[in-house]
C-alpha cells in the first residue's frame, strides 16, 4: 500500500499551485478544466498533488468551500488487491461514494473517510524499488499525514484505519503546555511506507479544538514532505519567501544544554548556527544518538490558520516522532494563533 495523490480543494487553485512551484521547488505537471472546475497537478517524481478551485457555483469544489476552508479533501492511495480492501469496506459499513467506469485506465473506488474527507483507493502496481535520488528534488515523498478529530474520536478512528487498512499504532503523545494540551497516536501501515497520525485536543481552547472549530469538524492538519538535506532545503525555501512558524529562542538554548550534557550528539558548530538561523527543531534518543530527526513547519497555507506543511529529515534513518519537537510544535501554533 502507497500514497497515490493528495487532493486539495482551495479557494484559488492557481496561486496554490504556484505557491507550491516557486517556493516549495515542486513541479507543475499539467492543469485540466471542464465547465466549473479548474485542477492543477504538482509534484515530482516522488509525490503528487491535485489542486482543484471552482469556476462557477455548480463546482463540487465549491460546494465543499461552503462547509470547509482551503484544505485536504481527498487521501488516495494505491492498492494491490482492490477487491480485498472492497470486502473490508462492505463488511465494516462504509460508504462508498464513486466508483470507476470501463473507460478508466485502472479500477478504483472513493469511499467516505473520517469527518469531511475522502480516500480513493486505486488498484495498481507498487513500486518494488525506490525511485533514484535526483539531486535537483529536495523533497522526496509524502513522510506522514496528520488528521485533526474531534474529542472522543481518538480511538474510534485509530481503529477505523486499523481495522480497513491494517494501521497499527507505533507512538502515542500525551502533549499539555500551560494552555491547552492534546492526545495522539501515529500510525504506520504493515508494509512501514504510510506514516498517519491522529491528534485529538484535551481542552476547549487547544488548538487542536481551534482547527476543528474553524474547519467545521475534523480534516487533515499538516502534510510532512520528506527531504534528506533539510538545512539547504530550508535555506532555499526562505529565500523565495516562504514563511515558518517562529521558535522561541531558548529552545534552542535547552536544546544545547542537553547536548553537552548527554555528550553524545554528533554536530558541526556551522549546523548549530544553521539549525537556529532556519529555526529548525531537532530531537534524538539517548540510545541512538547519531539517529536525529529534525522538523520544520510552515505558517499556515491557506486563508485560514488551519492546514500547514512540514518539512523533515530522518538523518541516519531515524524512527518515529521525537516528543520534544512535538511539544515545541505545539507551543509555537499556540503563540502563532495567539499572535494573529
Amino acid at each position: 500500500m502507497e500514497i497515490d495523490c493528495i487532493h486539495f480543494y482551495v479557494v484559488d487553485a492557481t496561486q496554490t499551485q504556484d505557491l507550491l512551484v516557486t517556493q516549495m521547488g515542486l513541479q507543475n505537471l499539467g492543469n485540466r478544466s471542464n465547465e466549473h472546475t479548474i485542477e492543477y497537478l504538482v509534484g515530482n517524481s516522488h509525490l503528487l498533488f491535485s489542486i482543484s478551485s471552482p469556476l462557477n457555483g455548480s463546482s463540487p469544489v465549491a460546494e465543499y468551500l461552503k462547509l470547509h476552508p482551503s484544505g485536504v479533501k481527498d487521501v488516495s492511495f494505491r492498492v494491490s488487491d482492490l477487491a480485498e480492501i472492497k470486502r473490508k469496506i462492505e463488511r465494516l459499513g462504509i460508504e462508498i461514494v464513486a466508483v470507476s467506469s470501463e473507460l478508466d485506465r485502472l479500477p478504483w473506488l472513493r469511499i467516505r473517510g473520517w469527518g469531511a474527507i475522502e480516500h480513493t483507493i486505486i488498484q495498481a502496481p507498487l513500486e518494488q524499488l525506490a525511485d533514484p535520488i535526483d539531486p535537483h528534488q529536495r523533497i522526496l515523498g509524502i513522510d506522514h499525514i496528520v488528521l485533526n478529530v474531534a474529542v472522543g474520536e481518538l480511538e474510534l478512528a485509530t481503529l477505523w484505519y486499523r481495522d480497513l487498512f491494517d494501521f497499527q499504532v507505533q507512538q502515542t503523545f500525551d502533549i499539555q503546555t500551560q494552555k491547552s494540551g492534546l492526545v495522539s497516536k501515529a500510525l504506520i501501515s504493515s508494509c512501514g511506507k504510510i506514516r498517519f497520525n491522529i491528534n485529538e485536543p484535551t481542552s476547549v481552547n487547544s488548538q487542536i479544538q481551534e482547527f476543528l472549530d474553524i474547519n467545521r469538524g475534523a480534516g487533515i492538519q499538516h502534510i510532512a514532505l520528506q527531504t534528506n538535506s533539510i538545512l539547504e532545503t530550508i535555506e532555499r525555501m526562505q529565500q523565495q519567501h516562504l514563511t515558518f512558524l517562529p521558535i522561541p529562542q531558548t529552545y534552542y538554548a535547552n536544546l544545547q544544554n542537553r547536548a553537552r550534557t548527554e555528550q553524545n550528539l554528533i554536530l558541526t558548530n556551522d549546523e548549530w548556527q544553521q539549525l537556529e538561523q532556519l529555526q529548525i527543531l531537532m530531537d534524538w534518543s539517548i540510545s541512538t544518538p547519531e539517529e536525529i530527526l529534525l522538523q520544520i513547519f510552515t505558517q499556515p497555507f491557506f486563508e485560514s490558520p488551519t492546514f500547514f506543511f512540514e518539512v523533515i529529515e530522518r538523518r541516519n534513518r531515524a524512527k518515529g516522532f521525537g516528543q520534544g519537537n512535538f511539544q515545541a510544535l505545539f507551543e509555537a501554533i499556540e503563540q502563532y494563533n495567539t499572535a494573529i
